[in-house]
């Protein structure tokens, strides 16, 4: 393991704002599912600075095991959904029989996670990873990721190029700072970017190396090697030892 990573890793946060209904607002049933949206940063207590924006992710746990107690009609619900890449990809392979939600007790989605240009390919990924892991992960339970290129998925690709800014501050004491996110997170290079071929590839690789398996033909990897995540943390409480040793 890099030390500069470690160090980066030793200072990254997950701050998760969950949203969730005791009724139904828009869809029959939809109180089984809970939203959330995150941020995150690394903290720079010791540079005597506010915590910087590192990225952003979404995802949603449906509650089947509860939901099966009420009779909900999953199968119906999701389709409801179904206009949202996630969802639609889910309707696909329900319907090829690859993925049966009825063996689970709750479906942890990601529809999406976006990290700074400066901060990609130094293991942000697998920290969230190992987030959702520490959080949800248990018997019959299944993680399920969107991992599709950015631009090619419709809503997203609206919202934070045309719509999402970040707000921050530098200091304690400075102005606030409002940047459009697509300038944030240098997303017009994705938009330049024709070789989704080679943009899926990458993605994929990510995703295999974070320990998911891809769903048939789908964009939806699922969590299936979680010793991936286990190996991981195991590693880095061999190496924090090492650290600490020779401090």
């Amino acid at each position: 393991m890099d030390s500069k990573d470690w160090n980066l890793w030793s200072n990254i946060t997950f701050k998760t704002q969950g949203y969730r209904k005791n009724f139904d607002l828009v869809n029959d049933d939809e109180n089984f599912i809970t939203e959330y949206d995150g941020m995150v940063s690394e903290i720079r207590l010791s540079e005597h600075k506010m915590p910087v924006i590192v990225g952003e992710y979404g995802f949603s746990v449906w509650n089947i095991k509860l939901g099966k107690k009420f009779g909900v009609n999953f199968d119906k619900l999701i389709k409801q959904h179904a206009i949202e890449n996630t969802y639609g990809e889910l309707v696909t392979i329900i319907k090829n029989k690859d993925l049966d939600i009825s063996e689970y007790k709750k479906l942890v989605l990601v529809h999406t996670f976006i990290l700074r240009k400066d901060y990609r390919k130094r293991g942000i990924t697998e920290e969230f990873i190992e987030m959702l892991y520490r959080d949800f992960y248990c018997e019959n339970i299944a993680i399920i990721a969107l991992v599709k290129p950015f631009q090619n998925n419709p809503i997203d690709a609206d919202f934070y190029f045309n719509r999402k800014s970040v707000t921050f501050k530098e200091t304690f004491n400075s102005e606030v700072i409002t940047i459009p996110a697509i300038e944030y997170y240098s997303l017009k290079e994705l938009i330049d970017n024709k070789d989704t071929e080679l943009t899926e590839y990458k993605l994929f690789s990510i995703a295999s190396k974070c320990g998911f398996n891809r769903i048939d033909d789908s964009f939806l990897f699922t969590l299936s090697s979680p010793e991936k995540v286990i190996e991981r943390m195991e590693e880095k409480r061999v190496f924090g030892k090492i650290i600490e040793a020779i401090k």
